[in-house]
């Protein structure tokens, strides 16, 4: 079953250069559930994206938070993906940008390379 979400800011003379839009899709089988995101996570798509998320039957399913099309994500966004990685999500990226968004959510890495710095001091020398 597939189910389709699309959201779209007001349109105005304005804003016509900063309207963000979101396309979710969220997929479920027997035993997954997939949630396919398109855009921007940011704004009020943050809180429909939450509300879909929480909204599926996941109960005893594994989920998959597609993000390979998200374009940009603010604070909050962030915030959300951590916290469904938190509630046993698996996160699926593409590109630089956002798979280091996602390496650091999951505790792999910082921005700062704090960690990736700390993984190299712990290698033995040759």
């Amino acid at each position: 079953m597939t189910k389709g979400f699309s959201a779209q800011r007001p349109f105005g003379a304005r804003h016509a250069l900063t309207a963000a839009m979101l396309r979710i899709n969220l997929h479920q089988d027997g035993r997954q559930s997939r949630l396919e995101l398109a855009g921007k996570l940011c704004g009020p798509w943050v809180g429909e994206t939450e509300r879909v998320w929480r909204s599926a039957e996941v109960s005893g399913k594994e989920i998959e938070v597609d993000i390979r099309a998200v374009t940009g994500i603010d604070s909050a966004g962030r915030e959300l993906l951590a916290a469904m990685h938190h509630a046993g999500a698996r996160l699926i990226a593409k590109g630089v940008w956002m798979t280091a968004l996602i390496e650091e959510i999951i505790g792999e890495q910082s921005f700062d390379g704090a960690k990736r710095q700390q993984r190299r001091n712990n290698l033995p020398q040759s």
